[in-house]
């Protein structure tokens, strides 16, 4: 991992105090030099361990302090960033129903879970014909559920949606925030909306609307429209099911969504619905709500590979988890468990982004973007010839147990880690002996 680029993300966080500065800046490179160990194994020194349980002891180390400068070198990208970039949201929980001894812990989604809950947005610049290129998190909220609902009169949960775009500020031309079902709420496509936001949410409600002035309800008025286009897609393997190219069909009308309840009609907010699905596989189907411009089919496919890459969140949620193991960890303190998620929710951004370099320029040549060493290191081990970028780091994925069959696609940032940190030894293990040998 790029450890500048550690560097730059925490090294100037305002927490008052400079040795807080350096020390959380230490404790950031331990955990992007390791991420899946737990903090005393990321440390080789009892003293650099017991610092680390200072830093996060201490009231000053908050979650939202700790990735503040991370949001503003990511939102600072993203304003100079041509074209499209993504928002893409969603929560999710960190579960800890095994330490019972950890204090602070709330109720998880279901209820019956112990842990913490967390809303993160993050940032990607779009591409047409390739994946997405991840800039890292422009926002993210952690909080601890109360036992209790909370009262009618006060804040719900769900209006972490609409705050989070409001931390972000003004939109620039080219910014659309991507949400999930959970993010079909009136109150967010409306205030969205108001603030000049760009949205694709999928549908989850069948709420009224309105249709030239006449009141339908959304699912049997939207899947009762003729297909306009179709476009195609592949699909990986998952159960019983092959990996092949099916044929989606699309269509797509306005409508005007009205405000639940006895809310004033006036407050309606103008949208596109596009319903997407595949008469191959019923099970497949998309409703998605969307104030993007759909005049014609090019359009419309497009808001449909904008919503696609909304499942770069879900990996992102894997590398915090499993990447990262954050949820492994013994503190017995919510609030350190917090801070803690405020560094490696920004590591774990970079894990992700490491699956992206042989996807975005796979056919740059290697030796134009990666040290000559390395390629002959890897082409020695693996007895293999190494051209392009892409080749490089699919041998990397291959020392982290990416088999690499046609079927498999590219090699998720799961292989690639493992495969970087048996890279990474290798390197080491040259420039100790180098050393060694230098001294002798």
């Amino acid at each position: 991992m790029d450890f500048q680029w550690v560097r730059k993300q925490f090294a100037n966080i305002n927490m008052k105090d400079r040795r807080l500065q350096h020390r959380v800046t230490a404790i950031a490179t331990a955990c992007a030099k390791n991420p899946q160990a737990s903090l005393p194994d990321r440390f080789a020194e009892w003293a650099g361990l017991k610092a680390a349980y200072r830093f996060f002891d201490n009231p000053k180390a908050t979650h939202q302090i700790i990735q503040e400068q991370h949001y503003k070198n990511v939102l600072r990208e993203a304003e100079i960033t041509e074209g499209t970039v993504l928002f893409i949201q969603d929560g999710s929980e960190l579960l800890f129903n095994t330490h019972k001894w950890t204090q602070g812990l709330g109720p998880t989604a279901d209820g019956d879970g112990n842990g913490l809950m967390f809303h993160s947005c993050l940032v990607a610049k779009y591409h047409d014909s390739k994946e997405p290129e991840v800039l890292g998190l422009g926002y993210q909220e952690a909080w601890v559920r109360p036992e209790r609902k909370r009262k009618e009169s006060g804040e719900k949960e769900s209006a972490v949606w609409l705050r989070t775009l409001g931390k972000m500020g003004m939109p620039r031309p080219g910014w659309i925030t991507v949400g999930d079902r959970g993010n079909d709420i009136y109150e967010f496509l409306h205030g969205a909306d108001q603030q000049k936001w760009k949205f694709v949410v999928r549908a989850r409600h069948d709420r009224k609307v309105l249709v030239k002035g006449e009141p339908k309800r959304l699912f049997p008025w939207i899947r009762g429209q003729t297909a306009k286009c179709k476009t195609p897609l592949y699909l990986r393997a998952n159960g019983r099911e092959f990996a092949g190219e099916v044929t989606l069909e699309l269509t797509w009308a306005a409508a005007e969504v009205l405000p639940p309840g006895k809310q004033e009609e006036k407050n309606v907010t103008a949208v596109t619905y596009l319903r997407v699905w595949c008469p191959e596989r019923p099970q497949i189907e998309w409703l998605l709500i969307t104030n993007l411009p759909i005049t014609d089919e090019e359009e419309a496919r497009k808001v449909v590979e904008i919503y696609r890459r909304r499942w770069l969140i879900e990996d992102y949620h894997k590398a915090l988890k499993t990447g990262c193991r954050v949820e492994e960890n013994q503190f017995k303190q919510a609030d350190r468990i917090l801070a803690l998620l405020g560094v490696v929710g920004v590591i774990a951004t970079k894990l992700l982004a490491l699956r992206e370099t042989c996807r975005l320029n796979p056919f740059k040549l290697a030796d134009e973007a990666i040290p000559k060493e390395w390629i002959l290191l890897v082409e020695k081990y693996l007895k293999t010839k190494i051209k392009t970028a892409r080749d490089f780091w699919r041998c990397i994925a291959q020392m982290g147990g990416f088999i690499g069959r046609k079927s498999d696609g590219e090699p998720g940032w799961q292989t690639l880690w493992k495969g970087y940190r048996k890279f990474s030894d290798m390197l080491l293990g040259i420039s100790v002996l180098r050393e060694v040998v230098g001294n002798a």
